[in-house]
């Protein structure tokens, strides 16, 4: 993995419709704040970047704010990204389940994760040789961490961190 970009869903609804935890939708705000960061990384990724998402729709709704602007981009037409809906990143999953699952040969590759804090922190965390619980990841907030070869070692280092709010 070269380029490893955590992003987590934005602010969701307290409750949902079902009642479900999966099923909370994002709210006013969290739309507002999907959208800024989508339009962040519409400008930043590379070419080859492919995205994997939680199931739940709160993490759907975020990654939709990301396709609505493939769609309707004149400048970069056919920049749309492969997207996998993946099990490993729901609320239930866990940070080592999520490392096991995109560790790859491949270091050219770009990987958007769209999840759950604590896990997507974890996650940050463990690659930056970090205490379990040292990294929190903010609502709608994105973590990119970049991974290169020292002396035919892997080094993570932090790249960029973007807050809707800031």
């Amino acid at each position: 993995m070269a380029n490893l970009i955590l992003w987590r869903h934005a602010e969701a609804e307290v409750d949902s419709v079902t009642g479900k935890d999966a099923d909370r939708a994002l709210s006013k705000n969290g739309h507002k704040d999907a959208v800024k960061m989508a339009k962040w990384l519409h400008q930043h990724l590379p070419d080859n970047a492919e995205i994997l998402c939680s199931p739940a729709r709160r993490c759907l709704e975020t990654l939709a704010a990301l396709q609505q602007l493939d769609e309707v981009d004149t400048q970069h037409k056919g920049k749309k990204y492969p997207v996998q809906i993946v099990d490993f990143l729901s609320v239930d999953s866990t940070a080592q389940t999520i490392l096991k699952n995109v560790a790859n040969d491949n270091i050219s590759k770009t990987l958007i994760l769209i999840g759950h804090q604590p896990n997507l922190g974890r996650v940050i965390a463990k690659l930056l040789g970090m205490n379990e619980g040292a990294c929190v990841v903010k609502k709608g907030a994105l973590w990119w961490l970049r991974q290169r070869l020292m002396v035919g070692q892997p080094q993570t280092y932090l790249y960029a961190v973007r807050n809707p709010r800031d």
